[in-house]
């Protein structure tokens, strides 16, 4: 009982992590995810549970690896949290070690074949105890769950036996994301099932040593080591945040031209293009520097007020929201601006005529700095590359 709730205890404090982690982040990754893996099990020994021998270890076995294969379905719930309901199935099989003098016939070979049937929690170590990264490419995850194994003992001296016992699975590993969709998962699980009977045969109750007064079953839990690599699938779609566009600016009025005089005289005077003080902002998806529509029209016109005045430049500023880290905000913001720059020059502008420049996320239009709760209209906002004309 006490095991049990220490494990209960460890769970509801970590999904309570998780969610404080989450309030400056409202875009979590609320997806299904089915796979399958397979790799390499072997029995890892028995641990007495009881009292001054607890996690004693006795291990008299050459154990052997096994081909061992599994399944999951996974929901995430936010980018730190998520619930697994897998199945692994695998033989392990052993001999008693070379060397030890006249075996006993319990220390016959033996081969154990374990269904195991798991509901994990599954933990994003990387967004637990660092800034919250969406899309991130690698990342390191633990496990830590309940189940059941059904115990199928084919070889060994107790030959026949069928048991099914509870289990608490502990695992880790490294998820590889190769796209949106399709993520490579390595990692290793070590399985606590509660039974002394593995290896095949039945240890001893010693009261006292690995049991308790009046209770004919010892107090043993035998292991089980699995280490597989394997890959899942999420389904359905992320959705994009929509990009809150502002309506356009009204252009000011030509400046009317002075009418000449027949006498005397005077100078032409040089009237500054229409154009000049002209604003333009285009809106970037969440980590996005690619163009959309509403983008292209708006540069359109841009490229063409140049065409029609070729004495005319334009200063150009890209910025970000605040999500992710500085550095690699300033680097997005740059491509951003690389972005309108190639466009504007397919429409026949000279780089010559662009003054571009990257502020990342140092020049926010509201409140949503780091720390700061946001809607996704307000990140929206900050997601631009602002076009001034001037002479």
């Amino acid at each position: 009982m006490k095991k049990l709730t220490l494990c209960v205890a460890v769970m509801l404090s970590c999904f309570t992590l998780s969610f404080a982690q989450d309030k400056t982040t409202p875009e979590p990754f609320n997806k299904w995810e089915i796979g399958i893996n397979g790799g390499v099990a072997n029995y890892s020994g028995e641990y007495n549970m009881y009292k001054d021998s607890r996690f004693k270890q006795n291990f008299d076995w050459d154990s052997h690896a096994n081909f061992g294969l599994g399944a999951l379905v996974k929901k995430n719930f936010t980018h730190v949290f998520a619930l697994e309901l897998g199945w692994n199935n695998s033989s392990l099989t052993g001999s008693v070690y070379k060397g030890i003098n006249a075996p006993l016939p319990s220390h016959a070979d033996f081969k154990t074949v374990v269904n195991e049937y798991d509901l994990n929690t599954v933990w994003n170590i990387n967004n637990l105890f660092s800034k919250n990264k969406f899309d991130r490419k690698i990342y390191w995850f633990a496990k830590l769950g309940v189940g059941a194994s059904h115990v199928n003992i084919k070889e060994g001296t107790m030959a026949n036996g069928k048991n099914v016992k509870p289990t608490i699975p502990l695992g880790t590993g490294v998820g590889f994301r190769l796209s949106d969709k399709v993520r490579i998962n390595v990692g290793t699980q070590w399985s606590w099932i509660n039974t002394d009977r593995l290896d095949g045969t039945a240890t001893p109750a010693v009261v006292g040593s690995n049991t308790k007064s009046g209770n004919t079953q010892p107090e043993i839990m035998g292991t089980k080591l699995y280490t597989y690599a394997g890959i899942s699938v999420s389904l359905g779609k992320k959705k994009k945040p929509e990009p809150v566009v502002e309506p356009p600016k009204p252009q000011p009025k030509p400046e009317p031209k002075p009418e000449p005089k027949p006498e005397p005289p005077k100078p032409v005077v040089k009237v500054k293009p229409a154009v000049i003080g002209n604003a333009y902002k285009v809106y970037f998806a969440f980590d996005k520097w690619n163009l959309n529509k509403q983008a292209t029209d708006d540069l359109d016109r841009l490229a063409k007020d140049m065409n029609e005045n070729p004495t005319v430049n334009v200063d150009l500023k890209s910025h970000t929201d605040s999500r992710g880290p500085a550095s690699y905000n300033m680097k997005l913001s740059e491509k951003r601006g690389k972005s309108v720059i190639d466009y504007l020059v397919s429409k026949g502008i000279s780089t010559s005529r662009i003054n571009a420049q990257a502020f990342g996320e140092t020049q926010l239009v509201n409140k949503c700095k780091d720390g700061v709760p946001c809607t996704k209209a307000e990140h929206a906002l900050n997601r631009r590359t602002e076009t001034i004309v001037i002479e």
